[in-house]
C-alpha cells in the first residue's frame, strides 16, 4: 500500500446460534486478531448467551458500555498505569461489529427477507469499482503492470478503478496516475487512495497536481494525527472530492469528519467498527449533510447497506483473487458481480454461507462439530 505492505488477507468469522435453529453470520476486520477473538469469546459472549438476539439496540449499548465504564476494566489488564495504552477500544469496537452483524443476520433471516429489503431497499443492484493499483513488493512504481491491471478491470466491465498514491515522490505518482488515465480513457472514473500518507501541505499540493487528470475522489490523504482539521484544509484547497472514514471506530469521529473534515464520501466500515447498528447511525448523519456512503471492502456485507441507503454511492470490490482469496474460497452464495454491477440475492439475511473446506484450510480456530454442521446446513439452503 502507500505506507506499508499488504501481507495477508484475514478476518474473524462470528457465528451466533439461536434456540430456534437460526445461525447468524458476522465478520470482523481488525488486528490483532487474537485480541479481538478473545474479547468476542471471553468478554462479550458470556454477557450475551441466553439473551434475545432481536433486542439488538439494547445489547449493542450494553457491549459499548465496556468502552466507557468501570465494567470495561476487564479490558484494561496491563502491567502499566491505567488509561495509558489500555482499554483495547479499537478491538472492542471490532468485536461488537461481528456480533452485531450476526444479530442483524438473524433478524433478517427470521423475517425471511434479504438484508437489503429488510433495511428498506427496493432495488438489489449496486454499482461497484475495482480496487487495486498497489505498488511493487518493495514499493516500486511498476507502472506497466499497474496499467495492465487497471485496463484489465475496465475491459471486464468496471466503470471505475482505484489505485494507490503517496508511496513515491509526487512526480512519480503523477506519472503513474497519468499513465492509467491515458490507458483507460476519459469515461472511466479513477479514485486515488493515499492511505494517510501526506502532511496536509503536501496533500494539498498532491491534490492540485492530480486535479487535471479528472479524479473522482482522493481517499485518506492526510496523516492519521491530523485527519480532521488537516483534511478540511485539503478539501477547501482542491476541487477533488475527499473520501475518508474507513479507519474510524465510532460514529462520533465519523461525525467530525462529516462536519469538520470536509469529506464528500464516507467510507465507514461496519466490519471494523460497531456493525450495522453503528453504520446506520453514520449513514443517517452523512445523509443529513449531503455526504454519500461508499463503505470499505466486504461487498457481501456492505452491498446490502448501499442498496438500502438513499445516499448509497458505490461499493469497493477486489477482483484480484491473490489479494482477496477469501471472496473466492470462503463464501458460498456471495453476490454476483457482472460488468461493475453487483446484484444482491433474495435469500434471507446477508444471503451467503461459509465453505467448511475453506474454514478447515485457512482457519486458526478449532471448529467443533456443531459449528461445521450448522455452516453446512446453511450452505445447503443456498
Amino acid at each position: 500500500m502507500s505506507l506499508e505492505p499488504y501481507r495477508t488477507a484475514s478476518e474473524i468469522i462470528v457465528l451466533v446460534s439461536t434456540d430456534t435453529g437460526l445461525v447468524g453470520i458476522g465478520e470482523i476486520h481488525g488486528r490483532p486478531l487474537g485480541s479481538i477473538a478473545r474479547i468476542v469469546t471471553e468478554v462479550l459472549a458470556p454477557r450475551l448467551i441466553g439473551r434475545d438476539p432481536l433486542d439488538r439496540q439494547h445489547l449493542w449499548e450494553e457491549m459499548f458500555r465496556l468502552a466507557h465504564s468501570r465494567e470495561g476494566s476487564v479490558l484494561n489488564e496491563s502491567d502499566g498505569q491505567p488509561h495509558f495504552g489500555s482499554g483495547l477500544r479499537p478491538q472492542l469496537m471490532a468485536a461488537i461489529a461481528g456480533i452485531d452483524l450476526a444479530m442483524w443476520d438473524i433478524a433478517a433471516r427470521s423475517a425471511r427477507q434479504p438484508m437489503w429489503r429488510f433495511l428498506g431497499g427496493t432495488v438489489p443492484k449496486v454499482p461497484c469499482y475495482a480496487s487495486g493499483g498497489y505498488y511493487g513488493d518493495q514499493g516500486q512504481s511498476h507502472t506497466q503492470e499497474l496499467v495492465e491491471e487497471m485496463t484489465g478491470y475496465v475491459e471486464s466491465g468496471f466503470p471505475a478503478v482505484k489505485m494507490k498514491v503517496g508511496g513515491l515522490s509526487l512526480h512519480e505518482d503523477a506519472q503513474r496516475v497519468e499513465a492509467v488515465r491515458l490507458a483507460v480513457g476519459s469515461s472511466v472514473d479513477i479514485m486515488l487512495d493515499a492511505n494517510s500518507a501526506y502532511h496536509p501541505d503536501d496533500a494539498i499540493t498532491a491534490a492540485q497536481t492530480f486535479e487535471p487528470l479528472g479524479i473522482r475522489w482522493l481517499e485518506e490523504p492526510v496523516h492519521w494525527y491530523d485527519s480532521i482539521r488537516g483534511l478540511q484544509r485539503v478539501a477547501e484547497a482542491s476541487s477533488i472530492p475527499i473520501a475518508s472514514g474507513e479507519s474510524e471506530i465510532h460514529r462520533f469521529s465519523a461525525r467530525d469528519l462529516i462536519e469538520l473534515g470536509g469529506v464528500s464520501i464516507m467510507q465507514f466500515d461496519a466490519t471494523r467498527a460497531g456493525g450495522l447498528t453503528e453504520w446506520l447511525r453514520v449513514q443517517a448523519h452523512a445523509q443529513e449533510h449531503n455526504v454519500g456512503m461508499a463503505p470499505h471492502h466486504d461487498p457481501q456485507i456492505h452491498g446490502h447497506m448501499i442498496a438500502a441507503a438513499s445516499n448509497g454511492l458505490i461499493q469497493e470490490v477486489f477482483p484480484n483473487a491473490v489479494r482477496d482469496p477469501l471472496w473466492r474460497d470462503l463464501f458460498i452464495g456471495q453476490p454476483e458481480i457482472i460488468r461493475g454491477i453487483m446484484t444482491m440475492s433474495d435469500r434471507p439475511g446477508f444471503g451467503f454461507a461459509l465453505h467448511p473446506d475453506a474454514l478447515s484450510r485457512y482457519g486458526r480456530n478449532r471448529w467443533n462439530v456443531g459449528d461445521i454442521t450448522a455452516i453446512t446446513d446453511q450452505a445447503s439452503l443456498l
